[in-house]
Formats: structure tokens, C-alpha cells, sequence
């Protein structure tokens, strides 16, 4: 299996009469809003879990998972479950079995337990691109990938299928709490279509991270991704390295930013947008990581302050040992 969104909490204001204040020049009551609390934060757990013939357990009530072409799925569920798809309902089972077109395509499968629970899974058939075919796919700038893998590692070996992303899969689930769209590459192409690569355990690691925030406190629906995939043309483009997780789909810039003004909100609390937010953040994913749960994904975790470009930022990736830089 290849190594590859929801709303945001809604802020409403309720008028009161009564209790009333009167104002000193004024004596008339003046009506003050109660700002209403955001719902609290559901990490959309499912309630039983799956897991993939590569090790991937899966224990949310949506999530996408990305295949080449005649690709086939293996899922062994805690329970007997039935596969719903466009075909109709299968049998309940805890052994399901599927096998991607040929062809580009979404499928998408509800799993539905004896109890009425269900989860929701996305399944992307993306496109095969053969070694030879040059450093473009249909119009679309990809560059060139290292030869050889970084440290032998199979995960960073080249990718030879790309998610075919055309216009309308941006709010595409992949997790309960991301989208595809927050993925691309900010590199335009010729053609309708965007080519990228995903790494399913970038986002169970994400939805870890973000459900661990908001029980620090940081309430919030998402992170803002301010950097996912980028092809290795674009990504050379910055001056980075050849090696960067960001090109193989397993590495995602993030910052949390619920008020909407582009940069890291104050989540240290000292009244001031700066490095010591993302320090926070970065102390989080690193407490997470200390605790050695079996189901983390190891990887590197960098903090960058703000600049003149951007604000501060933490770097989260799955590539399989323990990496760290900004301190």
C-alpha cells in the first residue's frame, strides 16, 4: 500500500435583556452578548478498529486509504462486519478482501457493525506512472526523485502511482478531521488534474496530535497545513533537500489557527505571536512521542519562528525513527 478534512467550530452570539447593565451617560439598559462555548471536541473515534495487511490499525470513523492499480486490500476487523458499497451489502465478516480498477477512481465503503456502528473508508485508486515517462505527469511538473532510497529506507523509495487530484476532491475525507485539499502542492499545472502522494500515516499521526491539542486545550477542529506534499521540482524550488519527507507525501508543516489570520495562534498564552507558540505545539508532539505508545508513528519534529514569509510552524513526519531540529 502506498505510504498516503471536518467543519470548524461555529463562535454564535445570543442577545439578553436581563440581567441588564445601564451605562453612566445612558440609563438606558445595554444588551451585552454571552459569547456561546464551541462544542466540545469529538476525535471521531469508531468504535472498532481495522487493521492492514502492512500494519496500519485504523480506529476512525472515516478514513482514505490509497492504492496503485490492481492493488489488492486485505483488512482483518476486531469484529464481524458487512461491506456496503454502490453494489449493495456483503455478507458480515472480519476478513474483507478488495482489489483496486485499473483506472483512476474513488470507491467509497461503509463497514457497518451487528451493533449499527459504522466507519466510513475512501478508496483511491490513483494513477501508475511509469519510470521512463519523463518529469511531468499529463502537463503537471513533478521533477526528478532521488535514484537510490535515503538509507535504504522502502519509504523513501519513488513513488510510481500519484493521487489524481481533480477539481471538486478537495473536501475529499481522508480522516475525520482532514481533507485531500489541505495536501497539495502549491505548484499550478497545465492541465485540470494535480498529482500528489499521501501517506496514511501522516494522518493517523495528525489526528493524534489533534486530538491530544484540544485536550491541552487548544481548541480546534484541524491544524492549518501550511506545507504537505510538495514534488520534487517544487520542492527544490525552496532550496530543500533532496531527501524531504514533504515529496513522499509523509510530512506536513502545521500551525493551529483558530481566529483566521494566517499565523499561529498565542497557545503559550503570554499575549505574543512568536516562536514560543510553536514551542508549545512541539512539546506536545514530543510528550506524545516519550510516552512510546505502540500505535505512534516515529518520525522527525522540527520548530521554525516566524519570519518575514511565514509565521512559527512545527514539522510532523512519519519516516519511521526519531529526527529532531529547531532547538
Amino acid at each position: 500500500m502506498s505510504a498516503t478534512l471536518f467543519g470548524v467550530g461555529l463562535t454564535g452570539l445570543l442577545l439578553v435583556s436581563s440581567p441588564a447593565t445601564v451605562d453612566a451617560v445612558n440609563p438606558l439598559p445595554v444588551e451585552r452578548p454571552i459569547v456561546a462555548s464551541p462544542p466540545a471536541f469529538d476525535p471521531g473515534h469508531a468504535a472498532f478498529n481495522l487493521t492492514t495487511g502492512d500494519g496500519l490499525d485504523i480506529g476512525l470513523s472515516v478514513f482514505a486509504l490509497f492504492f496503485a492499480p490492481g492493488e489488492t486490500l486485505a483488512l482483518h476487523a476486531s469484529e464481524a462486519l458487512s461491506w456496503i458499497d454502490v453494489h449493495g451489502e456483503q455478507a458480515a465478516t472480519d476478513d474483507l478482501r478488495w482489489t483496486a480498477p485499473d483506472e483512476p477512481s474513488l470507491t467509497t465503503v461503509t463497514l457497518r457493525s451487528a451493533a449499527g456502528d459504522e466507519m466510513q473508508l475512501n478508496l483511491v485508486v490513483m494513477r501508475r506512472v511509469e519510470a521512463d515517462s519523463g518529469d511531468s505527469i499529463n502537463g503537471f511538473a513533478i521533477g526528478q526523485y532521488p535514484q537510490q532510497p535515503y538509507r535504504g529506507e522502502e519509504a523513501y523509495r519513488a513513488p510510481d502511482s500519484f493521487i489524481e487530484f481533480m477539481p471538486g476532491l478537495e473536501d475529499l475525507a481522508v480522516s475525520p478531521h482532514f481533507r485531500l485539499g489541505q495536501f497539495l502542492c502549491k505548484q499550478e499545472g497545465e492541465g485540470e488534474a494535480r498529482y500528489l502522494v499521501l501517506s496514511e500515516r501522516l494522518i493517523l499521526k495528525l489526528e493524534r496530535i489533534l486530538e491530544a491539542s484540544n485536550a491541552r486545550g487548544w481548541r480546534t477542529d484541524s491544524f492549518t497545513v501550511m506545507s504537505g506534499y510538495r514534488t520534487p521540482a517544487y520542492n527544490a524550488g525552496l532550496g530543500n533537500g533532496e531527501n524531504s519527507r514533504h515529496i513522499y507525501g509523509g510530512a506536513a508543516d502545521i500551525f493551529i489557527d483558530t481566529d483566521g489570520d494566517g499565523v499561529m495562534d498565542d497557545l503559550n498564552g503570554d499575549g505574543v505571536l512568536d516562536r514560543r507558540d510553536a514551542a508549545a505545539l512541539f512539546d506536545l508532539v514530543e510528550a506524545l512521542a516519550a510516552a512510546e505508545d505502540q500505535d505512534w508513528q516515529p518520525g522527525g519534529l522540527g520548530e521554525y519562528a516566524p519570519n518575514a514569509h511565514h509565521g512559527a510552524f512545527v514539522h510532523v513526519d512519519e519516516r519511521g525513527w526519531r529526527a529532531r531540529w529547531g532547538r
